[in-house]
């Protein structure tokens, strides 16, 4: 619930965003041109999960490109940051484990909408990993580690919607929700420990607006100027849907 709530300010915020600035109509600024390859795409994640009763954490690197603006596509890397206890509802009096999931994955995502500095998205992918289970014996007075056994393909489908907000041109955070599906046949409680929805924080470092900055800052300008004159008029045009009687 509290995560709903923290989603649902930021949405929320960054839609209030859009109304900040008002232009004159008096010079259209030109759109920016869109390239096939407008950006290069530099970003880590870190999602806060929950394996059953137990909180964790999972690390993310992604890379890719976007094209037109509007679609990304790349590869992703995560990992649990430690091993964390499996804790299912059926526990074992003599068995206790603790597991790590790494996995790959590779993504497409979508932008439905943006501006100078908001933009929502979502966001799809699939993979295959690894989880490396640890076994302790607990029948004795203090655990003893038996042996570790390796799960290997480990079939990923993961999908999400995420808020995005630019400090700088070529530097932005975000949020996200999501759902992390997995599949194991013959492992039904590793199964549903990984399949778990997920509160994503992101950090983003975008390449092609760094080369921008620094060697055409005219272009980040004339960017910035045509989405402020854009904002500007959907105002306008709010606000006389609305004050009609």
């Amino acid at each position: 619930m509290r995560h709903s709530i923290i989603i649902a300010l930021f949405i929320t915020y960054a839609f209030a965003g859009i109304a900040q600035d008002s232009v004159s109509t008096d010079s259209i600024p030109i759109k920016p041109k869109a390239g096939f390859i407008s950006n290069v795409m530099f970003q880590f994640d870190n999602r806060n999960e929950r394996y059953f009763d137990v909180t964790g954490r999972m690390n993310g690197l992604k890379l890719g490109l976007e094209f037109y603006k509007r679609f990304r596509t790349g590869f992703g890397f995560y990992g649990n940051n430690d091993f964390y206890n499996l804790e299912p509802p059926e526990t074992n009096d003599t068995l206790a484990q603790s597991v790590k999931f790494n996995y790959r994955t590779y993504f497409g995502e979508v932008v439905f909408y943006r501006n100078f500095r908001w933009e929502l998205s979502a966001m799809g992918a699939f993979g295959n990993g690894e989880i490396e289970l640890n076994n302790f014996d607990i029948s004795g007075q203090l655990p003893e580690f038996k042996n570790t056994d390796t799960i290997r393909d480990v079939s990923v489908i993961d999908f999400g919607i995420n808020v995005q907000y630019k400090i700088f041109p070529w530097f932005g955070v975000g949020v996200g929700v999501g759902q992390r599906n997995v599949k194991i046949t013959d492992e039904p409680i590793l199964q549903d420990a990984f399949t778990d929805p997920y509160l994503d924080f992101k950090i983003k470092v975008f390449l092609g607006y760094l080369y921008r900055t620094i060697f055409k800052p005219e272009v980040i300008e004339a960017e910035k100027e045509y989405y402020k004159y854009r904002d500007g008029k959907r105002t306008e045009a709010y606000r006389k849907l609305f004050d009609k009687k």
